[in-house]
């Protein structure tokens, strides 16, 4: 779709599509949102787009630990407050 929008030719190729088998994974079903918000944080932080590697398969999944779930919940709500202090 981008490169619809810009007017890119498009390539012929399909997309490749790795599996992380590294990624993290939460212990429960009520986890899901700020592993997701924290791990799309980790892509977004690495300069380098090296975050195919920390995630390989052949390594140890990496481990959020509370502690990077309440950063990430502080993250957020952060956020919501300055919105909410931007739109009075």
């Amino acid at each position: 779709m981008y490169n619809s929008h810009t007017g890119k030719q498009l390539s012929r190729k399909s997309p490749i599509r790795k599996n992380l088998q590294g990624t993290p994974r939460q212990p429960t079903n009520v986890e899901c949102g700020y592993y997701v918000m924290h791990f799309m944080r980790d892509i977004i932080h690495d300069p380098s787009l090296a975050f195919a590697k920390k995630f390989d398969k052949k390594k140890e999944p990496v481990v959020y630990t509370q502690e990077h779930i309440y950063e990430v919940m502080l993250e957020w709500a952060e956020f919501m407050n300055k919105q909410l202090q931007n739109n009075k």
